[in-house]
């Protein structure tokens, strides 16, 4: 069974609320952050964020219909680190993630998200639910957040993860 369908009609459904909640509109904001993938679990097998290293830096324009429900949509580039033949380390951008998403707020500065997900290199596409809690640290309003990405397609095995994304909002 492919989730192509299914994923296509959640996009449609999604830029549909984006356009209600663009009308309605009260504040734009945004944010950036860095996010740490922790763990990986994909064809039976366990992978870490840390060999190769791999982090994100996910940066992202919030429209805020109201305070319990916001439209978000986030870029997301990632760097890993690569070895070359010779043992040398160095960094190279190697996804750029598309992240549109809607954002509930839940009581007590937590907030439950859904993003749909599109890696522009892989070609994989999928989901990431999230909890997120915000803090305020002196003037500045920062975030901790959980993302939970389920990804599919490109002829791989569905792929789960765990991440910590930390950010500030303005």
């Amino acid at each position: 069974m492919t989730l192509k369908p299914i994923f296509f009609i959640t996009s449609i459904l999604l830029v549909s609320q984006m356009t209600n909640t663009m009308k309605a509109q009260n504040t734009i904001g945004g944010h950036f952050g860095v996010v740490q993938p922790i763990i990986t679990i994909q064809d039976g097998e366990t992978a870490d964020g840390f060999d190769p290293y791999t982090i994100g830096f996910p940066i992202g324009v919030t429209i805020r219909k109201n305070e319990k429900f916001a439209f978000d949509i986030e870029m997301v580039p990632f760097i890993s680190s690569i070895e070359d033949s010779e043992g040398d380390n160095s960094s190279a951008v190697n996804e750029l993630l598309i992240h549109p998403g809607l954002l509930w707020g839940i009581g007590n500065k937590l907030t439950f998200g859904n993003r749909l997900a599109y890696e522009i290199k892989s070609g994989r596409y999928g989901i990431t639910p999230l909890l997120n809690r915000g803090f305020t640290l002196g003037k500045a309003n920062v975030f901790a957040e959980l993302v939970l990405p389920v990804r599919v397609g490109n002829d791989q095995e569905i792929s789960f993860t765990a991440a910590l994304h930390f950010g500030i909002g303005f």
